[in-house]
């Protein structure tokens, strides 16, 4: 199982536990309750609803990725005149790289003396 199948299951999960806790305080808001308590539940419906909104956008787009294939990429096929262009291209791209190198210092050493006296 690849990590987005993972991930599709665990949201699957999620949402099946997060279901009856929003429809309990969708109950409760039913309820006649104090003002105080019927703002905190309101307060929770809003977090319970923006959670499982995105956990829904998040297994529609995973649910996607796997839909086109993946994890794989299919190596695309093109005509051998493309091909030979390509090529021809990566070896002038190769060439042209040989003309920069990096800047990355070699080396670099701290020694940590004590003071020097004034």
């Amino acid at each position: 199982m690849t990590a987005v199948e993972q991930a599709i299951a665990e949201i699957k999960g999620l949402l099946a536990e997060f279901s009856p806790q929003l429809e309990g305080l969708k109950d409760y808001q039913r309820l006649n309750l104090q003002d105080d308590t019927q703002t905190e539940i309101t307060a929770s419906i809003t977090v319970y609803e923006r959670r499982m909104a995105a956990l829904t956008t998040a297994k529609a787009a995973l649910e996607a990725l796997v839909a086109d294939g993946h994890p794989t990429l299919p190596v695309r096929e093109v005509s051998q005149a493309a091909y030979d262009d390509l090529k021809a291209n990566a070896g002038t791209i190769e060439s042209a790289l040989l003309r920069f190198s990096s800047n990355v210092a070699t080396g670099m050493t701290l020694d940590a003396t004590g003071p020097e006296p004034k």
